[in-house]
């Protein structure tokens, strides 16, 4: 049987989240969610999700993950994602915490590489505290002028704190557990920068020089940058996210691998199956005939 390609996923969306920039580095939303499969994107932010009586089944590069009504669940939103379904007529609340925010958080280290690794994960059991504590968020959120987006940024570290402390269930494995170490000053602000530069232009011919000038530093300091926070180099980080994006589109398109290894920035098909095959241990042809889904 011909397979169908999913238009809406053909393009992901880029979404463009809180940054450093921005006056305000936490984005809450609070909303019934859409009972229909949503189209793929990302953003380079850590997301925390609340669901209220609703369940959710998520895709991220084409793998499912099913998450339980009234629990918690945190990903770095960088990984390409989107919405499969939804039972019950709930809520969700949604927190975008700013990669430079969270950078800042002093989280225990094995938590925060587990996200910055691509993982996806939430809370061993239902808390009857984070149903209160994101209600008053989406109640306060409309009025931020008075120092309450603030305490929301605290209160966030302080509940990301507890789970790291309390354990967590991993929904998704991470793709690699980096050796993060915590930044200061500046160099957050610029490492962020060139964590948005990837995301914009993963699909074009990248290098450490294009990376470093939109972070405003030199190539070497970049390198070293990338090496604190990921435990690996520029490089090695462009062809993470390239993967994500093409597991997605293998995933999820009748796209040829051929193509799909273009799209995503790869030189050559066979530059393509060796980066895919140090990651996943699969050709793209095994990972496609496992993981693709029409709907």
């Amino acid at each position: 049987m011909e397979r169908r390609a999913t238009q809406r996923s053909l393009e992901p969306e880029f979404v463009t989240g809180p940054t450093a920039k921005d006056e305000h580095e936490i984005y809450l939303q609070h909303h019934a969610p859409s009972p229909e499969a949503q189209p793929y994107h990302f953003h380079p932010t850590i997301e925390v999700n609340y669901l209220t009586d609703c369940d959710m089944a998520y895709s991220f590069s084409g793998k499912k993950v099913f998450v339980e009504r009234n629990r918690l669940c945190v990903f770095w939103a960088a990984q390409p994602h989107r919405t499969k379904s939804v039972s019950g007529k709930g809520l969700i609340t949604n927190a975008q915490i700013s990669l430079s925010e969270f950078l800042r958080w002093p989280l225990p280290p094995e938590f925060r590489n587990v996200l910055l690794g691509g993982g996806v994960i939430c809370n061993k059991s239902q808390t009857a505290s984070d149903q209160f504590l994101t209600e008053r968020w989406a109640i306060e959120k409309v009025d931020v002028t008075d120092g309450r987006q603030s305490l929301h940024a605290l209160e966030i570290e302080s509940r990301l704190y507890r789970l790291a402390l309390e354990g967590w269930n991993i929904l998704l494995e991470p793709m690699s557990v980096p050796p993060t170490k915590i930044l200061g000053g500046n160099a957050i602000l610029q490492f962020e920068k060139m964590i948005l530069f990837v995301c914009r232009n993963f699909s074009d011919s990248l290098t450490e020089g294009q990376v470093a000038e939109a972070g405003e530093i030199s190539v070497n300091y970049a390198i070293s940058l990338f090496k604190s926070v990921f435990g690996r180099t520029i490089k090695q980080h462009i062809t993470d996210v390239r993967i994500y994006h093409a597991k997605m589109l293998l995933a999820e398109t009748d796209r040829r691998i051929v193509t799909v290894a273009m799209d995503c920035g790869f030189g050559s098909l066979s530059a393509f199956y060796d980066a895919f095959q140090s990651q996943t241990k699969n050709s793209p042809a095994a990972f496609r005939k496992g993981h693709f889904d029409e709907t």
